[in-house]
């Protein structure tokens, strides 16, 4: 069969693909661009054109240094490297070279390759608009915050002085600013201390649990986890509908899930899906008992193998879950900027009572 073929090729040629990373300097290409080409080609491939001239017409659109980057990856799809090995070597980002890995497999690369572009395009798209919105709140509240603490340096100690000449007791927000104005030149340090903490725990902790311990720690993280636990279940259902349309049976499928590398988390847990098939246990109860996708997951499988549609059941379902994912990614941009202009007038408010009110508590002692 054509994806025994291409695994064969793949296992064999993954010391050409060692080397060949080696080789080639780190990829210069932007995760839209990557999505963009992605798409591109896929488009010519609908459209009847072979691989290599495809990538060759590609070539011919982009810039100097990343067309001699294409001309390195065509002749390495000439020695006989799959594309997705191709796409590994010129560091492409793992998702997507999961997507075409798997389109590789079961028969339908060119809809893998838009699949995987146009998710990814987009998801680079809602990236750049929550930078775009957080870029104006963020110089506001660092301005802000800069006021605050040449308030607190200059002008509040100027105040407490006046009170204690004058003989007059601070009021209780003044003495709330003053509590917040002293802690304000420690935030800094703070931050700092908490991202090294953050960095070590990463990298001797964290990166040595297994991948699916990892993942339902990630998936306890609010919102992210939300976020995160949607998206493994559009891309495991969109891939496992592909694999099943391709003619795979379910066994062959997660067989060929645990045998990809480049994802730690599908591959360890779809040894463990297969390790609980071969004891007997139904795909429905397996999904059923997993924390790691939507709950309605195991539901649409039991539905699809009980009518013979389990890869039309699945193909569908992902993208119910990815309108899903766009609809809260939306409604998060929708929240993140009011909060942060909410949070930056308050502290502009507050600059002006600290200013305002020892001059009355002043006038009131007199």
């Amino acid at each position: 069969m054509r994806y025994r073929r291409q695994l064969l090729l793949g296992m064999l040629n993954r010391k050409n693909m060692i080397d060949g990373c080696t080789d080639m300097k780190r990829s210069r290409w932007k995760k839209n661009e990557q999505a963009l080409f992605l798409i591109r080609l896929g488009e010519l491939l609908e459209n009847g054109y072979p691989l290599s001239h495809a990538i060759q017409f590609l070539q011919l659109q982009e810039s100097r240094k990343k067309a001699a980057e294409l001309t390195v990856a065509l002749s390495r799809l000439r020695e006989g490297n799959p594309l997705h090995t191709v796409l590994e070597m010129m560091n492409f980002h793992p998702q997507l070279i999961s997507y075409v890995f798997y389109g590789e497999n079961h028969g339908d690369l060119q809809r893998a390759l838009k699949d995987g572009g146009s998710f990814w395009l987009k998801r680079t798209e809602d990236l750049e608009k929550i930078n775009k919105l957080l870029v104006y709140p963020l110089f506001l509240l660092i301005f802000v915050g800069s006021i605050f603490y040449i308030l607190q340096r200059v002008l509040l100690p100027k105040f407490q002085v006046l009170f204690q000449s004058m003989d007059v007791e601070q009021n209780l927000f003044l003495k709330i600013v003053l509590a917040i104005s002293e802690f304000l030149p420690s935030v800094p340090f703070l931050l700092l201390v908490l991202a090294v903490i953050i960095f070590c725990l990463r990298q001797f902790w964290f990166m040595k649990l297994n991948p699916l311990k990892r993942r339902k720690l990630l998936h306890h993280i609010p919102v992210f986890g939300n976020f995160l636990k949607l998206y493994d279940t559009h891309f495991f259902s969109s891939q496992l509908s592909g694999l099943l349309s391709g003619g795979l049976s379910i066994n062959e499928s997660i067989r060929l899930f645990s045998e990809n590398n480049s994802h730690p988390f599908y591959q360890k847990l779809c040894i463990l899906i297969k390790k609980e098939l071969t004891e007997g246990k139904t795909l429905e109860d397996i999904f059923k008992k997993f924390s790691f996708f939507e709950k309605h997951l195991g539901i649409i499988i039991a539905n699809g193998q009980k009518y013979g549609t389990l890869d039309q059941e699945l193909f569908h379902y992902s993208r119910f879950v990815l309108v899903k994912i766009e609809e809260k990614t939306s409604a998060s941009i929708r929240i993140i900027q009011p909060v942060l202009f909410s949070v930056i007038g308050l502290l502009i408010v507050s600059i002006y009572l600290a200013v305002l009110l020892p001059m009355f508590s002043m006038l009131g002692g007199l």
